[in-house]
């Protein structure tokens, strides 16, 4: 009992309300990193495809364990794909909303398709359609298709060419040429150097912050029960004797009895 309330006060949340996948991910990251972590279903959440779940590491891991995964982008931000965006169809949807919902739906595809390369912790896209003038008689878009990418990607070199995102995005969107599309590539934070972390000392060991207060409380709690054991066997011991004792000093006092006469 006093191991598993010490190992309830020395963890803490690090993430609450995400779905399941994203909790697999979330703990299958921070073990592979040597970060104890456990997967709870959140009190009052409904089972199946819309169960919410909770993270918990111990508390000197807490700090380590949410830089590790904004280094890897974990959880990753729920995409409004064609599925999400027009699984709700609007009652009265007018041009415009029409066509920001297919913006929005565009990119949301588009971000899916990037993040699943190896490599890329998270990717941001912005489409601008070509606009037509309706007055034209040629029909020449008054402004061209273009759009904007944003990515970030782990340290070391690019995992995917800026070329060729250009062709996939353009291939994605009527109307847009490869080389509208502009291309950034940010650093995301290095995984290796979040989970490095100071091994604090424990006599001849050395452990990480996380795991040191719950093997001291394992600890603790073993030397308690030793020291009951140890108490309980010396008062037990002591209780023979007097009753050794006492069982000597009244066979003292019974009297003997007479030699038969001859």
């Amino acid at each position: 009992m006093a191991v598993i309330a010490t190992t309830a006060a020395c963890s803490t949340n690090i993430l609450h309300g995400i779905d399941e996948r994203a909790a697999n991910d979330a703990t299958a990251a921070l073990e592979r990193a040597g970060i104890g972590a456990e997967k709870l279903p959140d009190e009052g959440a409904q089972s199946g495809s819309g169960a919410s779940y909770t993270i918990r590491v111990a508390h000197g891991d807490g700090t380590r364990a949410v830089d590790l995964l904004a280094a890897l982008g974990l959880p990753r931000d729920k995409r409004r794909g064609f599925a999400e965006t027009y699984g709700q169809p609007s009652l009265i949807p007018t041009p415009s909303e029409e066509r920001a919902r297919y913006l929005d739906a565009t990119a949301g595809e588009i971000e899916r398709t990037l993040e699943m390369v190896d490599g890329i912790v998270s990717a941001r896209v912005h489409l601008v359609l070509e606009e037509t003038d309706p007055l034209a008689v040629d029909a020449k878009p008054k402004s061209a298709a273009r759009a904007a990418v944003l990515l970030k990607a782990r340290p070391g070199a690019a995992p995917i060419a800026a070329a060729d995102v250009q062709k996939l995005v353009a291939g994605s969107v009527a109307g847009l040429e490869a080389t509208a599309v502009g291309v950034v590539v940010t650093s995301a934070a290095d995984p290796s150097e979040a989970t490095a972390a100071a091994l604090a000392p424990l006599g001849p060991l050395r452990m990480s912050p996380g795991t040191r207060p719950l093997l001291v409380g394992a600890v603790v709690a073993a030397l308690l029960v030793l020291a009951l054991l140890a108490t309980l066997l010396l008062v037990t011991a002591r209780r023979l004797a007097a009753l050794e004792r006492a069982a000597g000093e009244d066979g003292a006092r019974l009297p003997r009895p007479a030699a038969p006469q001859s």
